[in-house]
């Protein structure tokens, strides 16, 4: 997002990737270094998204679903991306899917969250509602394809 971003930057012309460069911007700030395979309790960090933030991954997960689907308007974000996702091995497809894990986690709205939120807030990480609360989160990021 942040190679976007730049790119959309150098060009007065917003339409070229699909958003404005402060849409790419806003989500790569909060996106970051979301995406991690250790799934321990010691591992796990509490984001709250503003609404703003969440819509502009949403948004930028739409101009790369458009990209990766071939969409006229969205030829030259994936002309882009395509060197960058080759260097890494994956294509637009693969980008889009793990855009979609890292929202599938931002969006986890269970009591699970919730009552873990509370309890890591006021630094009670091992009580064992905390760790019920743990394996109910990644019982569903299972079930959502985001944890092994």
């Amino acid at each position: 997002m942040r190679t976007v971003q730049a790119a959309a930057s150098a060009t007065d012309d917003d339409a070229r990737y699909v958003l404005p460069p402060l849409r790419w911007q806003i989500a790569a700030d909060w996106v970051g270094d979301c995406p991690s395979v250790d799934h321990g309790v010691e591992n796990l960090r509490i984001m709250v998204l503003p609404e703003y933030a969440l819509g502009a991954v949403w948004d930028c997960h739409g101009a790369l679903v458009r990209a990766r689907d071939g969409d006229v308007e969205a030829a030259r974000l994936a002309d882009l991306l395509s060197p960058y996702l080759y260097a890494y091995d994956t294509d637009l497809h693969g980008l889009v899917a793990r855009l979609e894990r890292v929202l599938a986690v931002l969006c986890l709205n269970i009591a699970a969250v919730r009552t873990l939120a509370t309890h890591l807030a006021l630094k009670q990480g091992n009580a064992p509602e905390a760790v019920q609360a743990v394996t109910e989160i990644l019982a569903a990021w299972r079930k959502a394809g985001v944890a092994p």
